[in-house]
């Protein structure tokens, strides 16, 4: 899956425009702000009828864990802010 990192801007100034290019090509989003990865990412995703099952719901995707790539991203900025914060490491 090829991820397409867009600046919250563009997302405030084109999101029709992307959420019609998610729905109709498949694309996928992951919003930045100055070039750091947040939290929201835009894909398609099939949406369980009303009742479903846990399982159900987990295999429509509704539940999918983060990128690999994404969590990396987070543990990396968590341990810079943490860094400059002045923690140390206890032993």
């Amino acid at each position: 899956m090829t991820v397409i990192d867009i600046a919250l801007r563009e997302l405030q100034r084109d999101t029709s425009r992307l959420v019609r290019d998610v729905e109709e090509t498949g694309a996928t989003y992951r919003v930045t702000v100055q070039g750091r990865s947040t939290a929201v990412v835009l894909h398609r995703q099939t949406v369980p009828p009303s009742g479903a099952t846990v399982g159900q719901a987990r295999a429509s995707a509704l539940y999918e864990d983060k990128p690999a790539e994404v969590l990396a991203a987070q543990l990396a900025e968590l341990e810079r802010s943490r860094d400059e914060a002045g923690w140390v490491e206890r032993p």
